[in-house]
């Protein structure tokens, strides 16, 4: 493994991110090391390197951030590892949340990104959690960031808890929006792909299940560029989309997609927030309805389908009613199928009333709202407490 001294932030930190010297290794295998002190002091650790495989089952180096608490554990049972699925940062390598872990945001110039899964883990060092994060695949790493791939985000989850627990340590998978589903996959794919893991308990916070459904309640809200963040994943990681797909979008449909490739969130919201993916393509159609009538680009967004697998730990999933970006529905649906296949799942809803739908606030406010129901879900299953309420839907 190498380890690297402190950086200075910009274009001498891309050294860091620089694989092409690299290496993979086996799944979880760290590659290098660079140590970091997370915004506010709240813990110390490291910028790592780390293997993980991709949906074709090759090998790939992927970028996160371990953090040590300042405080120790109070118990009940041995200290716990936290895995943290970030919500969408965006696609540019700029936004991965390592690069920014100890100063929480960075303006360049022309991006902003914005590390706000720093609050979460500092809340975790706060109790004496020890803290992963990853930025998930291609995200401050080279190639493209292929946001809500269903297999990678979860690999990136197991391989990066792979990376950072202690044997036999107690692991437990938090994550809201992008993040609920890449814990939602890697709370399914554990038992196969990580048998070894002491896994415990994971809180999914409003994620995305359903990719076409998602897209559909999406399209013409501040969200819609997370639209074209998935389309570049797909059209990265099968080649075989390139044609059909990429056909259908028109001149400014194929300069958005090279857009938002670069951006980070607040970015493209601000550029392309309230537009439609009709304006994108060719035939002025939604592009949720231009995959469905393409019989490769439907299956390939079927691949994405959370639910269709158990996981073996018991997993809170937390949907808001009036979230205006993730549908409750995709919350409801994840726990009916989980419980169908004999999961145990906990289904809590956030009764916020809607306020200024499309903007996000009913998707944002349930992350911080229910953290701490979601925390005491994660402590009672540490402590060995039975799961109270699972399947009541």
């Amino acid at each position: 493994m190498a380890t690297s001294a402190p950086d200075d932030h910009g274009a001498s930190l891309d050294h860091f991110y620089d694989t092409s010297s690299l290496v993979p290794g086996p799944p979880g295998a760290v590659l290098r090391s660079q140590p970091l002190v997370a915004a506010g002091g709240a813990g110390a650790g490291q910028r790592l390197i780390y293997s993980t495989t991709d949906v074709h089952g090759a090998p790939v180096p992927v970028s996160g951030t371990v953090l040590e608490p300042r405080v120790g554990w109070g118990g009940p049972g041995p200290q716990p590892l936290a895995v943290i699925g970030p919500g969408t940062q965006g696609q540019g390598d700029q936004c991965a949340p390592s690069r920014i872990f100890d100063t929480g945001f960075q303006h360049t110039g022309t991006s902003t990104p914005i590390n706000y899964e720093g609050i979460f883990a500092s809340t975790f060092l706060a109790q004496g959690f020890r803290v992963f994060v990853t930025d998930y695949v291609g995200l401050g790493t080279p190639g493209t960031h292929t946001y809500v791939n269903r297999a990678e985000s979860g690999h990136a989850i197991l391989d990066g808890a792979r990376a950072a627990a202690t044997p036999d340590q107690p692991v437990v998978l938090w994550g809201h929006s992008q993040g609920g589903a890449a814990v939602a996959s890697a709370a399914e794919l554990g038992p196969e792909y990580a048998p070894e893991l002491n896994l415990v308990a994971g809180y999914a916070s409003s994620p995305p299940a359903d990719l076409l459904a998602v897209q559909e309640h999406i399209d013409g809200t501040g969200l819609v560029a997370a639209i074209g963040y998935t389309i570049n994943g797909f059209l990265a990681r099968y080649p075989e989309l390139r044609e059909p797909l990429g056909s259908r979008l028109n001149d400014h449909g194929h300069a958005v997609l090279a857009d938002v490739a670069t951006q980070c969130l607040l970015d493209s919201r601000g550029k392309y927030g309230g537009h439609s993916t009709s304006e994108w393509t060719t035939d002025g159609r939604r592009l949720d309805e231009v995959i469905r009538d393409v019989p490769v680009a439907r299956t390939v967004a079927d691949e994405q389908r959370i639910g269709r697998r158990v996981p073996a730990i018991p997993v809170m999933v937390t949907g808001a009613r009036h979230d205006d970006f993730i549908p409750y529905g995709q919350a409801v649906g994840l726990v009916r199928d989980w419980c169908a296949q004999g999961g145990t799942a906990v289904l809590n809803t956030n009764e916020l009333p809607a306020v200024n739908q499309g903007s996000g606030n009913n998707h944002l406010a349930p992350s911080a709202v229910d953290y701490p129901v979601g925390l005491s879900f994660i402590r009672d299953r540490l402590a060995g407490i039975p799961v109270r309420g699972a399947c009541t839907v």
